[in-house]
């Protein structure tokens, strides 16, 4: 994917453009597998537990219900490669894997009316 954006922008791609992009994939997924237009129902299967969008992190990326983030893998490289990747085994959520990094839902005062 950054190989397509770089010959196509004529630069390397930002955290602002890897953004960008996952959000439209994510809608464009979310209308695509669900069937739906309507803006609630989208929003409702992008915080399902059906929904996961493929990012090139060698995970499905999915939506926390209770605050909206985006779950994703942290890459931890070098200027050359790749050291590692978390969630770390041994250190992993008992629900999902992805919400091992960061506050967890008892621990944080941010929550979203469903």
């Amino acid at each position: 994917m950054q190989n397509r954006f770089e010959r196509f922008a004529k630069r390397i791609m930002t955290e602002r453009d890897y953004s960008a992009w996952i959000a439209v994939r994510a809608i464009g997924e979310a209308v695509t597998r669900s069937g739906k237009t309507a803006v609630p129902d989208i929003r409702a299967y992008l915080l399902s537990d059906e929904f996961a969008v493929a990012a090139f992190k060698g995970e499905g990326l999915s939506f926390r219900r209770w605050d909206h983030q985006l779950r994703q893998p942290l890459l931890i490289a070098g200027a050359r490669s790749l050291v590692s990747m978390s969630p770390q085994e041994g250190f992993l959520h008992e629900k999902d894997v992805m919400d091992t990094l960061g506050y967890d839902e008892p621990e944080t005062k941010c929550k979203f009316a469903n």
